[in-house]
């Protein structure tokens, strides 16, 4: 039965209408479904973690082909008609939970999901900090594409830098808002995440890069050294802290806008913040 059929089948069976508050959104186009399991060659070897699955659309492909499915799914209504519907399914486990409570478990390897919208960000940050081998993720376009913008641009941030730091991240193909039941106000893209190797991560504490990324991009268009001063309590700094930064960062750099800094030169910034407040 194609995911549209399927669907349909549900809201006659058990009256099924789509939570707006919780952002859901059904996608239905099969070729997408079949093209995010293949994207993450899922196989007999793996054990996946589906964010959201709703009522099941991505999760059928899924079971076809991994060792085990672990579906993580807030909506109760939803959590009932996943176990009546698939709940026959031996290497599929049915989580009624906040996936941002819960987490990636353990034994996960990959991840493939249509995630919430609202839980973008959290999520991403979450999977990126776990030991999956890759995430392929369905997003908002725009969402998809402040990920792998360039510096100066207006999509470049703190989200690309930390991102492009943990992660190689590949926009794999858009997705027309057709694809969707109800139909979402944009477009969305599926993209492959690879979390990075410990030997290509930075060599800093990540609290310490998340509060100095954030900090500096809260003024992304004053100079390092301005945004440094503004920013100086996202990072722990008195104005004793911010002199000395400030004098062990060469003047290029200083110079320098926020939103044109590399993800390397704002991991060098944090890397001084580091330096110092560790040693003050």
């Amino acid at each position: 039965m194609r995911s549209a059929e399927y669907l349909e089948y549900l809201r006659r069976r058990y009256g099924l209408r789509p939570n707006r508050r919780l952002g859901q959104h059904f996608m239905v186009d099969d070729r997408l479904l079949e093209f995010m399991v293949e994207a993450a060659e899922v196989g007999p070897q793996d054990t996946v973690l589906e964010i959201g699955p709703g009522p099941g659309l991505l999760t059928r492909y899924l079971v076809e082909r991994a060792g085990r499915v672990v579906a993580v799914e807030l909506d109760e209504r939803m959590v009932e008609i996943l176990r009546e519907e698939l709940g026959g399914a031996e290497n599929l486990e049915v989580v009624h939970a906040d996936f941002l409570d819960h987490g990636v478990p353990e034994d996960a390897n990959k991840v493939v999901a249509n995630l919430p919208y609202q839980i973008s960000s959290e999520a991403t940050f979450e999977i990126l900090k776990s030991d999956v081998e890759l995430a392929v993720l369905t997003y908002q376009r725009e969402f998809a594409e402040r990920m792998t913008a360039e510096p100066g641009t207006r999509q470049y941030g703190r989200l690309t830098v930390m991102v492009r730091l943990l992660a190689r991240v590949d926009i794999l193909r858009t997705v027309p808002r057709r694809a969707f039941v109800p139909p979402p106000r944009v477009n969305s893209a599926i993209v492959k995440l690879e979390p990075r190797p410990e030997s290509e991560l930075p060599d800093v504490n990540l609290e310490v890069l998340e509060a100095v990324c954030r900090g500096l991009f809260q003024h992304r268009r004053k100079t390092v050294r301005n945004a440094l001063k503004l920013s100086a309590h996202e990072w722990g700094g008195d104005d004793e802290v911010v002199k000395e930064v400030l004098e062990k960062l060469p003047e290029d750099l200083l110079g320098k806008r926020p939103m044109h800094l590399t993800p390397e030169e704002v991991v060098r910034v944090a890397e001084c913040v580091e330096e110092v407040v560790g040693s003050s």
